[in-house]
């Protein structure tokens, strides 16, 4: 994926989770919900890189992965939705790390198509 890309897949997640918090904050102005601070949502930045990379860049779905559960993990806790201690949560962590490893390795496996000039064309007798 070219750098063009990277950054729409970036803009793209971007712009939903500002659309998300946006609207939570009209629901608590209208007393819908408690949102609580605008500071308490400093996580979703983690949850945009990670997002960000796995979408945007072929290669660092791991690194991507990693990064958006820790974005997920601190903004539960931030929320006061639960809150798992870091002791229970580091195993779960070397299991996302491990699956995005495997991504990782799934994906760069996949051939592209610019590696082959694009869509191959057969002629008779089997030969392009």
């Amino acid at each position: 994926m070219n750098s063009y890309d990277r950054r729409r897949a970036s803009r793209l997640v971007g712009g939903v989770l500002l659309l998300l918090v946006g609207a939570l904050f009209v629901l608590q102005n209208l007393g819908y919900v408690r949102a609580g601070r605008l500071a308490d949502f400093w996580p979703l930045l983690l949850v945009w890189v990670g997002l960000a990379r796995m979408l945007g860049h072929r290669r660092e779905v791991a690194s991507g992965l990693v990064i958006f559960l820790l974005g997920i993990y601190f903004q539960l806790g931030r929320l006061d939705v639960f809150w798992v201690p870091m002791r229970l949560f580091w195993p779960l962590l070397l299991i996302a790390i491990g699956f995005g490893l495997i991504l990782d390795f799934l994906i760069a496996r996949r051939p592209r198509q610019a590696e082959f000039g694009g869509h191959a064309q057969v002629g008779p007798g089997g030969q392009s």
